[in-house]
């Protein structure tokens, strides 16, 4: 009588259990003030790939790479003057929090984009 009791315990621990996903992160994107894009990012490595409004020849691509706090990375891929890439990662670690893609070091960005965190 143990032994299909016990079998059936390991069973159920075996089985595969639903998984509920964390909330999305949210991250709205910013050009000389106008809202360009707002995405959300569910989980780590989601990835948001989209040509921003208004900006034929320009892609970009956003991979969260943590959730809390939100780091993200970007990717700018423009056809202007030739293809080009530039990557660059982002930390946004409060709500409300914004960050200027010009301030970053090591990574020249075509134009000057501000990610906001909103609350």
């Amino acid at each position: 009588m143990t032994k299909p009791l016990t079998l059936f315990f390991a069973a159920l621990l075996a089985a595969p259990v639903l998984a509920f996903a964390a909330d999305a992160t949210k991250i709205d994107i910013y050009l000389s003030g106008d809202l360009k894009q707002s995405i959300s990012l569910a989980g780590p490595n989601s990835i948001a790939k989209f040509s921003p409004s208004g900006m034929p020849g320009t892609t970009l691509e956003l991979r969260l790479i943590a959730p809390e706090p939100v780091i993200v990375e970007m990717k700018e891929t423009t056809t202007e003057g030739g293809v080009s890439d530039v990557i660059g990662r982002i930390k946004l670690p409060t709500p409300g929090s914004s960050f200027a893609v010009a301030d970053m070091k090591g990574a020249k960005f075509h134009r000057p984009y501000v990610l906001v965190r909103p609350d």
